[in-house]
C-alpha cells in the first residue's frame, strides 16, 4: 500500500467511529497496514477505546468507555456482575502495555485461580489481535507472565505478600479486592509503595463485600475516583439479555440482599446472617485450592456430607487438619435430583484416593441409617450419620463460627461457597436456643456440608 493510500485510510478510520470495529472484522490486513502510519500509532496511544475497537476488535459501552479513558491515579470500580468489568480491566492492560515501554502491569486478585481468570482473558483478547500486530507487540507469553518487545510485561499473581514483593509496578489492576483477607498489608505496605516511584496507577475493584476493608474505606474515599453503576446502565447498553433480566427480577423478589450486592452493586448485609462477609473475607487463603477429584492426597481429612435430592443439592466438603488448622480443600455440589447412589460412590472413591479420611459425618435427616449402612457396605466404616435437630444444628454452626473467629478455619477464594456460607440467618427462639434458615429461594447445603466436616474434626 502506498503511503497516500496509506494516510487516506488513517483519515477514514478516524473519521468514521463505525469503520475500526468493521476493519477489524472484514479486512484485518487494512488494520495492519493501517498500524504503519505514526500518526495512527500517536492517535492509539492515547485513545484506548480506538485500540479497543480497531485492534482488538471490541466495542465498550459508554460505562466502559469511561473506565478506558480515564487517567486518574486511583480508581475504584464497583460494577454488577456480567457488566463488562473483566473485559475492560483486560483491554486496560494490553493498551497499557502497549503503549508504556519498560512497564509492569501487575494483575493481583485474592487467588492464584482468581489472577488466571484475568490473564486468560487478556490472552484471549491478545488473540484477537492482527497476527502482524501481535508479532511486532508480544515477545513471549506464559500464562502468568507475558512480555513485550518493549520491555513491558503484565504479570498475575495472587494478593501473597511474598510473591508480590521485589516488583514495581506501573499499573496494578487489585481484582475481587474486597477478598483481600490480608488487605491492609497488602494495600498499605506492599502495593502502594510499588507505585511511589513510578508514579503508577491502582485500579481496584470488587464485588462489594463487607464494611471492615480497604475496598469500602476507599470507596468513600474522596481522593479515589468513583465508577459505580447498577444493572439498569448495563441493561441500557445491551450488555445483558432478555432472559439474564428476567433472572435479575426474580433476584429482586426472592432474594432482596443478593439482588442489591450483586445488582444494585451496593454495601449491603442483614443484621441477623450469622457468618458475616467481613468474617469470611477474613479466612480467604489467597494459597488455597481445592484438591481436584481426580487426584490422590494424603493428609488428615474430615468429611461433610449434606444430602438433598430433589430440593436441595447434595454437597461434599473436605477439610484438611494441619497443625490445628482446618484448610477446606474441596467442594462438590451434585446437580439436583442426583441419585443417593452416586454421592455414596463418590465419597467410597475420595477415601480411595485420598490417605487420610479420619471422619465422615452425613445428614441423615430425611434418609434415616440405612445410608450409613450402605456407606458402610460400600468401604467407608469412617461414615457416621447425624440427624439434624435444632440443637445439633445450633452447636455445629456454633463450632464453624468459632473456627473462623479463632482463624483456624481456612477456605479458598470461591465466591458460590462464600455466598452460601454467607447465607444463613438465625433468631432466638423464646427458650434461648438458637434457630437457624436460609432466605427463601436460596440454598445453604454448602453451609452445613461444611459445618459436618468441622464438626466431624471437633
Amino acid at each position: 500500500m502506498s503511503d497516500e493510500s496509506r494516510k487516506e485510510l488513517v483519515r477514514l478510520i478516524l473519521e468514521d467511529p463505525t469503520l475500526p470495529l468493521r476493519l477489524h472484522e472484514e479486512a484485518p490486513g487494512l488494520v495492519s497496514e493501517a498500524a504503519r502510519d505514526r500518526s495512527l500509532l500517536r492517535r492509539l496511544s492515547q485513545d484506548p477505546v480506538l485500540f479497543s475497537r480497531l485492534i482488538l476488535g471490541l466495542e465498550p459501552t459508554g460505562y466502559q468507555e469511561e473506565l478506558l479513558r480515564l487517567r486518574d491515579k486511583r480508581i475504584l470500580v464497583r460494577w454488577p456482575r456480567q457488566s463488562g468489568k473483566t473485559r475492560t480491566l483486560a483491554i486496560i492492560a494490553i493498551w497499557f502495555s502497549a503503549f508504556h515501554a519498560d512497564a509492569t502491569t501487575l494483575i493481583v486478585a485474592p487467588s492464584r485461580r482468581q489472577s488466571m481468570i484475568l490473564s486468560d482473558l487478556i490472552h484471549q483478547h491478545i488473540n484477537r489481535i492482527p497476527g502482524k500486530i501481535q508479532k511486532a507487540l508480544f515477545a513471549k507469553r506464559q500464562r502468568t507472565t507475558i512480555y513485550l518487545r518493549n520491555g513491558s510485561r503484565i504479570v498475575a499473581l495472587p494478593n501473597s505478600e511474598h510473591l508480590l514483593r521485589g516488583y514495581h509496578a506501573n499499573l496494578i489492576i487489585a481484582d475481587e479486592a474486597a477478598f483481600f483477607r490480608n488487605d491492609e498489608a497488602i494495600f498499605r505496605h506492599v502495593l502502594t509503595p510499588m507505585l511511589a516511584t513510578t508514579d503508577g496507577t491502582l485500579i481496584v475493584s470488587s464485588t462489594p463485600w463487607g464494611k471492615n476493608t480497604l475496598y469500602y474505606q476507599y470507596s468513600n474515599d474522596q481522593d479515589w475516583t468513583q465508577l459505580h453503576i447498577t444493572w439498569r446502565q448495563a441493561r441500557d447498553a445491551g450488555v445483558y439479555k432478555p432472559r439474564f433480566i428476567k433472572q435479575i427480577e426474580k433476584t429482586r423478589k426472592t432474594n432482596p440482599l443478593t439482588y442489591r450486592m450483586e445488582y444494585e452493586a451496593e454495601f449491603t448485609e442483614e443484621a441477623d446472617t450469622w457468618l458475616t462477609q467481613d468474617l469470611l473475607a477474613k479466612a480467604v487463603d489467597q494459597n488455597l485450592e481445592y484438591t481436584p477429584f481426580e487426584k490422590k492426597a494424603e493428609g488428615i481429612y474430615y468429611l461433610g456430607v449434606d444430602l438433598g435430592e430433589r430440593v436441595d443439592h447434595s454437597v461434599i466438603a473436605a477439610l484438611q487438619l494441619k497443625k490445628r488448622h482446618l484448610h477446606l480443600v474441596h467442594m462438590h455440589r451434585f446437580p439436583l435430583g442426583t441419585g443417593l447412589a452416586s454421592v455414596i460412590g463418590y465419597v467410597k472413591i475420595l477415601r480411595d484416593r485420598w490417605h487420610r479420611i479420619t471422619a465422615a459425618y452425613v445428614d441423615i435427616t430425611k434418609h434415616g441409617d440405612y445410608i450409613i449402612q450402605d456407606l458402610h457396605r460400600a468401604g467407608v466404616p469412617e461414615a457416621h450419620g447425624i440427624t439434624f435437630t435444632q440443637n445439633n444444628k445450633q452447636e455445629m454452626a456454633q463450632i464453624l463460627r468459632r473456627r473462623l473467629r479463632e482463624a483456624t478455619l481456612h477456605i479458598p477464594y470461591d465466591r458460590h461457597t462464600l455466598d452460601e456460607l454467607n447465607v444463613e440467618r438465625y433468631q432466638l427462639t423464646k427458650t434461648g436456643k438458637i434457630a437457624l434458615d436460609h432466605p427463601p429461594g436460596t440454598h445453604d447445603d454448602r453451609f452445613w456440608a461444611t459445618a459436618l466436616a468441622a464438626y466431624a474434626a471437633e
